[in-house]
């Protein structure tokens, strides 16, 4: 059943509320194994700041490339290297999430707590990116840096053999957002709805409808 479809089910049933935070985290996990699902790719921001004082939202499209449902946790790949590892690490790991789909019109927010994984699950997960992906944690200079050549910056030298690539593993962390806060809008013809949900301790959720 498509996205739209299992929220348009949910909503005609009585007690569509209760059943709201289920169905986003199994959305959130077919997303998750499948690069065919709306919230395959999300929008993650971070707090960047503007010449070192003035905090400002910093935000990128992520692959999302894991859920756990039971924890409430979902994981994204990064470059160590990378700003949105130092701006965690600086910021508290204050974070949010955006998946938005146009052609359904529903739309999920998440903020939460991330933090920068690498063990074994970090070795795990490197084994399962693939060759062509791996390219993308072989650069030698740090991703972002400014360049004065007038060409983009080549990278032909990061496409090596196999073996070649595990030197990219050291480069290569995980982004586990722990998930402290839902908002959840959908732009449904006819009447739109909203509701937000938030997490506490041992698992319990509280959830409202919010005017849209």
């Amino acid at each position: 059943m498509g996205l739209q479809a299992a929220f348009d089910l949910l909503l005609a049933s009585e007690s569509a509320l209760d059943g709201l935070d289920a169905l986003i985290w199994q959305s959130l996990a077919a997303a998750a194994t499948s690069a065919k699902h709306p919230w395959t790719n999300g929008c993650l921001t971070t707090i960047s700041t503007i010449d070192g004082e003035r905090p400002c939202p910093s935000s990128r499209t992520v692959v999302l490339r894991r859920c756990d449902v039971a924890a409430r946790t979902i994981d994204c790949h990064t470059d160590v290297r990378s700003s949105k590892v130092n701006e965690l690490e600086s910021r508290g790991g204050a974070v949010c999430w955006l998946f938005y789909h146009p052609s359904t019109k529903i739309q999920l927010r998440l903020q939460g707590s991330a933090r920068v994984v690498n063990d074994k699950q970090a070795d795990a997960e490197w084994e399962t990116v693939s060759l062509l992906s791996r390219s993308a944690y072989l650069s030698v200079e740090t991703p972002g840096k400014a360049v004065s050549n007038p060409l983009p910056p080549s990278t032909e030298d990061r496409f090596v053999e196999q073996a070649e690539s595990e030197r990219g593993r050291e480069n290569f962390r995980l982004i586990r957002t722990q998930v402290e806060t839902v908002d959840w809008l959908y732009l449904r013809q006819g009447g739109h709805v909203r509701a937000s949900l938030e997490y506490g301790g041992k698992g319990s959720v509280q959830e409202s409808w919010l005017v849209p």
